[in-house]
């Protein structure tokens, strides 16, 4: 029977006279309840203003602990509602140990004789991962509803290789629209995610006799695993200031983030984009978040300017959610079908209801309103955590504004992977330059910072635990 649970009393037992804010340990007693089973997920908390008369500190204490705690996703915050426990939480925390104890959740971890690796993270500042706070579900739900209630018979069918017919139509004018490619509707493959489609699209390019895929490097490192699993060799390229550098490429086809190289932030340069283009081989284009720029205007694309050559990918994961395994490949015709006679070897073509769901969400605005909106809090995000950075000696931010991430040079000499080590300690996950690159380098250590899931109020505290750290 469901239970309708809340709560007006957590104990957390405050003691100012230890090193940790009262805000860290009122997160940890908050955590801890819910580890061991005292506030069970739906549980709604007590207001901010209650708990904070109970345990006798101030209001703003309250409040900044579940807005850490929110940004963690061990609990729900909305507004005019009191906070709730979610159902999972995110990142496989509260899971237990042979003891039953919550060895993740332990704040000093070595003393405690945890392993650092096993510590769950405080603050998620994944690279890649964006706000799933922000997933606008109400306008989802009612895309769902509009198109199962207008989904003829037939489209419940297995539909076209290529995907949904109304989606790849609107996601052709969406892509001509807003990032300025050479799009047709017959030209584009619908697929599970960026992965799917990277999987795809080196299959195809295997079966025509492909053997060699060039990577940036560094680069995504899953990207890496995608096309070693599709029968490919991964070679890397140099990445500089001005992007990849094309020169002496020798693969038969190059995968690339020209408008935000991944992870420096680069952008790929007028005469690195010409050079490319020349290179004559298949230029395998990841615009993984040309959505987000912040001080400038969008870079074009490379595949209008060789759609012969250039394959195209996209994705809904870091502008909506990855959960909604959504995305799409524009290629050459011939590679096309390739592409779609792969996806339907594999699982006979995509979820057509979800697809025509989000073509709803495209042809009425609601995308591009919910990127205005999600632009404005992650641009609002990066500059402040820019200004925090700025504190930190030796440090600088390199990258263009853009994106859900940033790149944070270390001061030469610095440890990277024991940096991050000590930061996983203090339940911060974060990754170092090196994990991204083929060849691990000591001379050159830097963060990969995320704030795609770093709340505003977070900030302060995150760059403070760099400061100690470092």
């Amino acid at each position: 029977m469901p239970i309708n649970r809340a709560t007006l009393e957590v104990f957390a037992s405050l003691d100012r006279s230890r090193p940790e804010p009262l805000r860290a340990q009122l997160e940890d007693a908050i955590c801890a309840a819910i580890d061991n089973g005292g506030l069970p997920p739906g549980t709604r908390l007590p207001a901010s203003r209650v708990l904070a008369e109970a345990l006798h500190v101030s209001r703003g204490v309250v409040s900044e602990a579940y807005a850490q705690l929110a940004a963690e996703g061990w609990i729900e915050v909305r507004h005019g509602a009191a906070p709730v426990v979610r159902q999972v939480p995110a990142a496989g925390l509260g899971q237990r140990d042979a003891s039953g104890t919550s060895g993740e959740r332990a704040g000093a971890g070595d003393a405690r004789g945890v392993a650092t690796s096993r510590l769950v993270p405080r603050l998620d500042l994944t690279a890649t991962a964006p706000d799933l706070s922000a997933f606008p579900r109400r306008a989802w739900a009612t895309a769902l509803r509009r198109a199962l209630a207008e989904l003829p018979d037939a489209a419940l069918d297995y539909g076209d290789p290529r995907g949904d017919d109304a989606l790849r139509g609107e996601l052709a004018a969406y892509l001509v629209r807003v990032r300025g490619a050479a799009a047709h509707a017959d030209d584009l493959a619908i697929t599970s995610g960026y992965t799917q489609g990277l999987w795809l699209t080196c299959r195809a390019l295997k079966r025509r006799g492909a053997t060699r895929v060039a990577v940036e490097d560094p680069s995504l490192d899953d990207s890496w695993g995608t096309i070693r699993s599709a029968g490919l060799a991964v070679v890397g390229v140099p990445v500089d200031g001005d992007g990849i550098d094309p020169a002496g490429l020798d693969a038969d086809a190059v995968l690339v983030t020209p408008a935000h190289q991944f992870p420096t932030g680069a952008v790929l340069s007028p005469e690195r984009r010409r050079a490319l283009l020349a290179w004559g081989g298949i230029v395998i284009e990841d615009d993984y978040d040309s959505e987000y720029r912040y001080d400038r205007a969008p870079v074009g694309t490379l595949q209008r300017l060789a759609p012969d050559r250039v394959v195209y990918l996209g994705t809904a994961s870091k502008t909506l959610a990855p959960a909604l395994r959504l995305g799409w490949v524009l290629a050459p015709p011939d590679l096309t079908a390739a592409i779609a006679a792969e996806r339907w070897a594999v699982d006979s073509g995509g979820p057509a209801i979800t697809a025509r769901a989000y073509a709803r969400l495209l042809a009425g605005g609601e995308v591009d309103r919910h990127l205005r909106r999600t632009r404005r809090e992650y641009r609002a995000r990066r500059d402040e955590l820019v200004a925090a950075l700025h504190g930190l000696d030796g440090c600088a931010v390199d990258g263009v504004a853009a994106g859900l991430h940033l790149l944070l040079r270390l001061p030469p000499g610095t440890d990277e992977d024991a940096l991050v080590a000590r930061l996983a300690a203090k339940r911060i996950r974060v990754n170092g330059l090196n994990t991204y690159r083929l060849a691990p380098r000591a001379d050159d250590p830097a963060l990969v910072l995320g704030y795609g899931r770093l709340q505003r109020p977070a900030i302060a505290g995150t760059v403070s635990a760099l400061a100690q750290v470092l």
